[in-house]
């Protein structure tokens, strides 16, 4: 336990290497724009460059969405992101693979043909930070509400409420608000020396025992994206959907809002639009200097945000096949 607890802050991490094959890089900077995590920089040249800050010697999430936008395939990414040791372990296989839905190890472009269209768009997907700014017609929002409305349940109690939000002005509100609280603890956490300190390793290890989940290193480095992009939490979406959950749903209420979101996701995707899960703003909303934002949206008791989705038009391609790390399955039987 104490060797775990030793590890709580800025645990040691084994990092994906980010490559840039500069004969084939177009200086678009797509992979800039849309990293999550402010992971690359634009060198004197122009060529972007993978990086780390705050005593991270990378930043990246290992997701890929930097291959999946690069029009010229000059990025490549090789290996996991693994936290070897300690309260932040990754219990995922240390295996980066393309999906092999058929079992057989063919080629994605081999094994596509014999998938659902159903099957093809869960693959595709990827989380959209490159929005035009072209408004999304109520009518294509109210066909994404209305799957998530269908969505299963427990005791097929619907304990959400889904906010719609097109309101450029008050979902500026939300990032502003929810920044000035975020940026405190960003600040706290991160190192600019790069060195961890035995404070803050104290004081977060202490913090871990009652919140693992939100002091994982990962979140930071959005929070430091969102920062150096001016409060930029939502991308310039010009729609976000708020899903909120009924605290009394019967069984596991955020469960079944996690559910009706992913109906959403896949719903507008397959209308051709683009989304990205944000939870980054949702825990600064339930603080008391968001109460005049909470009311603005319409998020009153019972009600409770878990979590919203940034939906627009992409800008340029986004969705694509992409490798990805690998949970463990066991198969009994």
């Amino acid at each position: 336990m104490f060797e775990d607890l030793g590890q709580a802050y800025l645990p040691q991490t084994r990092w994906p290497r980010r490559m840039v094959d500069r004969d084939k890089c177009e200086k678009c900077l797509r992979c800039i724009d849309s990293c999550p995590t402010a992971g690359f920089e634009k060198d004197e040249e122009g060529f972007p460059v993978p990086v780390g800050y705050g005593g991270m010697d990378q930043a990246c999430l290992n997701c890929w969405n930097c291959v999946a936008v690069c029009p010229s395939g000059a990025l490549t990414i090789e290996g996991p992101y693994q936290v070897p040791a300690g309260r932040y372990r990754t219990l995922t296989t240390g295996e980066v693979r393309f999906p092999d839905p058929l079992a057989d190890g063919r080629p994605w472009d081999q094994a596509e043909p014999e998938l659902t269209d159903t099957e093809k768009l869960i693959y595709k997907r990827r989380s959209n930070r490159l929005f035009k700014k072209k408004p999304v017609p109520k009518h294509l929002l109210h066909r994404i509400v209305e799957a998530g409305r269908f969505a299963p349940s427990a005791g097929n109690c619907q304990p959400y409420k889904f906010i719609v939000v097109t309101d450029r002005a008050l979902i500026n509100e939300v990032e502003k608000g929810s920044m000035e609280i975020l940026r405190r603890l960003k600040n706290w956490y991160l190192s600019p020396s790069g060195r961890r300190s035995k404070a803050k390793a104290a004081l977060f290890t202490a913090a871990s025992l009652l919140a693992a989940n939100k002091l994982d290193p990962r979140p930071f480095t959005a929070m430091e994206k969102a920062d150096r992009e001016n409060n930029v939490i939502y991308w310039g979406a010009p729609a976000v959907i708020f899903i909120c959950k009924n605290p009394r749903g019967i069984s596991n209420p955020d469960l079944d809002c996690g559910i009706a979101a992913q109906n959403m996701v896949l719903t507008a995707h397959s209308l051709g639009l683009g989304t990205c899960y944000i939870g980054l703003s949702i825990e600064p909303l339930n603080f008391p200097n968001m109460a005049g934002t909470r009311k603005k949206l319409g998020i009153t008791p019972p009600w409770k945000a878990i979590t919203s989705i940034a939906i627009g038009w992409p800008r340029g391609k986004i969705d694509k096949v992409v490798k990805r790390d690998s949970p463990p399955v066991e198969w009994i039987g």
